[in-house]
């Protein structure tokens, strides 16, 4: 749980960090473009199938103009957009997207999972029952359901150890 804590307090800094990109941001932004695929608004390079190059089992993403890279999820059967963070320990839903993927959750059931930079991270822990990307698919994937703290839902290890290879090619994550 500590990595959780770790990765949440990161995200934080991440993206209070990372918001202002200033000049040298925009160029590197316009240099990139130049070299990969235009990404679309959630920032996943569309290659004819929802972003993932199944054919070589490989996963593809793009890194969106923010600097991260998003993710397309299907979590039990319904669409979640996904941060994806490598250095989270586990998949961590926001409670809105929780609901809409049918995971059973009680907030009076919420307790402390960890420490971030504003005090206290609530949640519950669940297992999600289904999750697939490209070609990864896995059952019954360790998770936490958040109280509040995050304004998207966090790809962790406990799906992202299911690819055998994880890398940064420049503005591109392949998952294979």
């Amino acid at each position: 749980m500590r990595t959780f804590v770790i990765s949440v307090i990161g995200f934080a800094a991440l993206v209070a960090f990372a918001a202002p990109r200033g000049e040298r941001g925009a160029a590197s932004s316009a240099a990139a473009a130049e070299d990969t695929p235009a990404p679309a608004a959630d920032g996943i390079a569309r290659r004819g199938n929802g972003g993932y190059n199944a054919a070589a089992g490989e996963t593809v993403l793009t890194r969106a103009a923010d600097g991260h890279f998003y993710a397309e999820v299907d979590v039990n059967g319904r669409t979640i957009r996904f941060l994806v963070d490598t250095g989270a320990g586990t998949v961590a839903l926001t409670r809105d997207d929780a609901m809409r993927a049918g995971i059973s959750f009680d907030t009076a059931r919420f307790r402390p999972v960890g420490t971030g930079a504003s005090g206290q991270v609530k949640g519950q822990p669940v297992l999600i029952d289904q999750l697939s990307m490209g070609s990864a698919r896995a059952r019954h994937v360790p998770a936490v359901v958040l109280e509040s703290g995050l304004p998207v839902s966090l790809l962790g290890q406990s799906f992202l150890a299911r690819f055998g290879t994880v890398r940064i090619e420049g503005d591109r994550m392949v998952l294979i």
